[in-house]
């Protein structure tokens, strides 16, 4: 009886502990989104701070200062979908790590505020957070905001979005307006779900 009793605990003990590891997961995730997001702004308001009365000196390239900024991982907007709860910060590169905490930009593809077409990726249901889980339930017309590093606010509209493969590229395809991808995996990873958004500005 015992013997049994002790299988019946230590079962007990190991669903516990099965439970709590994707729960520790998510508050992980969510803590590393937050502090991602809360040293962007720390950040930019460093920056405007700092900044000298250099107006007269137009830069031509990027500074070194600059090119920091956009290397891979580290954070160059925040991206906020106000009609779906989405705030999260973006980060140069899509590795598994930068998915993890936050919205990651394809570099190949225009950059934060640049003409041309810039693509965002999120997780679907990640256990590390929301990040796109609920981008499927945007509508043609919401609004989409990206911070950039000098804390200017870009808005975009939402234009179209539909589902596509898995290796269609047609999504990185580029053009002379400012627009803005947001793409996500669909129907269990077979599919990705593709939110197209122009600059209103473009409009």
């Amino acid at each position: 009886m015992d013997r049994k009793r002790k299988a019946a605990v230590f079962c007990i003990l190991i669903g516990i502990v099965c439970l709590m590891f994707p729960i520790y997961f998510h508050f992980k995730g969510v803590k590393d989104t937050n502090k991602l997001i809360e040293d962007f702004t720390n950040q930019i308001e460093e920056k405007q701070d700092e900044e000298t009365i250099c107006e007269e000196e137009e830069q031509t390239s990027i500074s070194e200062e600059d090119a920091a900024i956009f290397s891979e991982g580290d954070v160059i907007a925040i991206l906020e979908i106000a009609s779906l709860g989405i705030r999260y910060p973006v980060v140069e590169g899509v590795s598994a790590d930068a998915l993890n905490t936050a919205i990651g930009h394809l570099p190949e593809t225009a950059g934060i505020g640049q003409s041309g077409n810039c693509v965002l990726a999120g997780h679907n249901g990640s256990r590390h957070g929301e990040f796109f889980t609920h981008l499927n339930e945007i509508k043609k017309g919401d609004e989409v905001t990206l911070m950039n590093v000098d804390g200017e606010v870009l808005d975009y509209e939402v234009t179209d979005f539909y589902v596509v493969g898995p290796y269609d590229n047609s999504i990185k395809n580029q053009d002379e307006k400012e627009e803005l991808t947001l793409f996500t995996c669909a129907e269990k990873g077979s599919k990705r779900f593709v939110v197209k958004c122009i600059r209103k500005e473009d409009i």
